[in-house]
């Protein structure tokens, strides 16, 4: 979920660290009420023009010195005014010198808020104004409480802006244990902070208080809309930002004007609008709102690196990279590009690359809150991997069939293990395996373990990999596999893999002690995290002779996106053929196909960031068809949850169906558990 701007960490990616940089309003010295517009006091430009020419005449002027003084502090030229009195401080009273000063640093603190020319600068003016301030609190305390309270407050823009967010709520805190109200300007700044510490919640309240106290800041509703979205508020969330869009124009013109003027608070509605809708999973909404955006600015880096923080949710690493690397060449120390082009390298397995750009993110912004999760996302990358499932099954027979016929008995069940090494070089992974699959057919229990050791490349579009193992239990000898696969884009991916001793292979042909290789080609289509099509293709050829053809295609589209719903529609279509036909001893129909539609339904019961528990329903049916055995039809229904935290996942579920087998319908229920550590897949 995003703080501030565009905080993910997952969220990840970010397009400024704070949005809140109010600054104390300058405080005008008390004067008194004019009976009528003739006694109004004059302008400070006016006052200042009057002292300068009396100044000119006569340099000892005092009272036209106390003026001009004044004028400056007026007119927002503060730190003029501070360096002048401090020449004569004996004509200010304590609560005009303090006053002066304070606004002298109040402009020092917002000055370092600015674009500096060098980003070697970036934060020397807030460090510099940070550090007279304490150094005024310390040598000279305020005599006036309220400025004594100012300085308090006006430490913490100045804190937040170097992204010391613990000390800007420890801060006001304190503030509201010493019983002091908190001037409302400096909310927004306070609440920012509490986005950057991941207190959304206790965010909220402060920030409803600014939004109370400045209805039309958009910088602060744009905040709260975030606090609800980090707290899974969508309901509150999505409105706010439409209604704050809808309430700006682009060109507003003043009574009287010729044209109208540029209004970036319609930008900044508009950008944190959409990304709104792509926090609540509506990615597909989101690009089509920013898409115009970047036509209409296509120099704005801040907006290319929110629009590649989407591509990169719509599964597309290479367009994110794109859009990344465009705001860098705008704007090099663009933080948001900068911590962006880290996932999205890791994504396209550019590792190398991906650590130049944590360190060049680590240079440029040492201060970022998000730099310690970019970088444990990396080395959770590079680390260890490891996947550790089991399954069991029972498979019930109806009206006395032979157990046998079923390829999967009448109880089944087995386990995997597999642990990969750290990276090596960057692409390499060395590791282990071991797997054992079993099944109770009518004469007892059978079978199959195999374990080894094995190597795996990827780097870039290429991954390859190579295991080699020992087989026993039903049949026994060497194992192996070899296989490589190749990603043409961001959508394309297609694979090979060759297999002695299958895994795949029938247990029911095991038991025959017949064993099979195979041969497995994969292709898939992923365009966008809204559609996806993948086809695998597969040779199983048994020691026996015979041989067995597979074709299965699958496609999933999405239906229906909601913050915690998500809807896709379901096809696979599925048709084999063997050599032998069903004389084998196993099952083995010489032709079969099917073909089944369905849904999934996908919840997110909860989440807070990167720990969520999501449930999943699928329903399936279709017709399922065999050579000489007829057309059935074959229902199932499945229920998962899935538990992710910090890259780690376990997923668990249950499923019923009711398969034909030669005519013949089974019920089977089946559950299954998988963790998965390390970002392992």
């Amino acid at each position: 979920m995003p703080f501030a701007l565009l905080r993910h960490a997952y969220l990840p990616h970010v397009l400024a660290a704070t949005l809140c940089s109010s600054i104390p309003p300058v405080l005008a010295a008390e004067a008194p009420a004019a009976a009528d517009p003739d006694n109004a006091a004059p302008s400070p430009t006016i006052a200042l023009r009057a002292a300068q020419g009396r100044l000119a005449a006569d340099a000892g002027d005092n009272d036209a010195f106390r003026q001009r003084v004044l004028a400056l502090d007026a007119l927002g030229a503060s730190a003029l005014a501070a360096e002048a009195m401090a020449q004569r401080p004996q004509l200010f009273a304590d609560f005009e010198r303090e006053r002066i000063q304070g606004d002298a640093l109040a402009r020092a603190i917002g000055w370092g808020r600015v674009e500096p020319e060098t980003p070697a600068a970036r934060l020397a003016e807030s460090q510099a104004a940070l550090a007279a301030l304490e150094r005024m609190q310390r040598e000279s305390p305020r005599a006036t409480t309220w400025e004594a309270t100012r300085l308090r407050v006006d430490a913490l823009s100045a804190l937040n802006h170097l992204q010391r967010h613990e000390a800007v709520v420890d801060g006001y805190q304190a503030l509201l244990d010493d019983g002091i109200e908190v001037p409302a300007y400096i909310l927004g700044t306070v609440g920012d902070s509490l986005l950057a510490l991941r207190r959304p919640a206790d965010a909220i309240p402060v920030l409803e208080a600014a939004v109370a106290h400045k209805p039309h800041d958009v910088n602060v509703r744009i905040l709260l809309g975030y606090a609800f979205i980090e707290t899974e508020r969508f309901d509150r969330a999505l409105p706010l930002m439409e209604t704050l869009a809808a309430s700006q124009a682009a060109w507003p013109r003043q009574a009287g004007a010729a044209a109208g003027y540029q209004n970036w608070d319609r930008y900044s509605a508009d950008l944190n609008h959409a990304l709104a809708h792509s926090y609540a999973n509506d990615h597909a909404r989101a690009e089509a709102m920013l898409q115009p955006l970047t036509g209409i600015g296509p120099a704005n880096p801040g907006l290319q690196a929110a629009y590649g923080a989407v591509q990169s949710r719509r599964l597309r690493p290479s367009a994110a990279l794109e859009r990344y690397r465009m705001a860098l060449t705008m704007t090099p120390g663009a933080r948001d590009a900068l911590a962006g082009q880290v996932s999205a390298l890791s994504a396209l397995d550019r590792i190398g690359e991906a650590r130049s750009a944590v360190a060049t993110l680590r240079q440029a912004h040492p201060e970022d809150p998000r730099l310690d999760r970019v970088e444990r996302d990396l080395d959770r990358h590079r680390g260890v991997q490891a996947t550790l499932s089991a399954r069991r099954g029972r498979s019930r027979q109806r009206d006395g069939a032979d157990p046998l016929i079923s390829p999967f008995g009448s109880r089944d069940g087995g386990w995997a293990l597999e642990v990969r090494s750290p990276l090596i070089d960057d692409r390499w992974r060395a590791g282990v395996f071991a797997h054992e699959d079993w099944a109770d057919f009518i004469d007892g229990r059978v079978r199959h373990r195999a374990a080894g050791v094995g190597t795996w490349y990827r780097h870039d579009r290429l991954g390859a990999w190579a295991t080699v193992g020992a087989a026993g239990g039903a049949s026994s000898g060497a194992t192996w596999t070899l296989g490589a696969d190749w990603r043409f884009n961001d959508a394309w991916r297609t694979g090979v893999e060759l297999a002695r001793n299958a895994q795949d292979t029938s247990l029911q042909a095991r038991r025959l002690g017949i064993d099979a290789d195979s041969a497995t080609l994969t292709a898939s289509y992923v365009p966008s995290d809204t559609f996806a099509l993948q086809g695998r293709l597969s040779r199983l050829r048994y020691d026996d002779g015979n041989t067995r053809d597979q074709l299965g295609v699958g496609a999933a589209q999405r239906l229906m996106t909601r913050p915690h719903l998500m809807v896709d529609g379901l096809l696979s279509v599925y048709a084999s053929r063997s050599s032998r036909g069903d004389t084998v001893g196993y099952f083995n129909p010489e032709r079969d196909a099917s073909a089944h539609l369905g849904l999934r339904l996908d919840h997110i019961t909860w989440r807070r960031y990167e720990t969520a528990f999501q449930q999943r329903i699928e329903l399936l049916a279709g017709p399922y068809w065999q050579r000489d055995a007829g057309t059935h039809w074959v229902p199932s229904l499945g229920y998962r949850h899935l538990w992710r935290r910090d890259g780690h996942e376990l997923e668990y579920g249950v499923a019923w169906s009711r398969p034909v087998y030669d005519g013949l319908r089974e019920q089977r229920v089946a559950f299954d558990i998988e963790l998965r550590w390390g970002g392992a897949r």
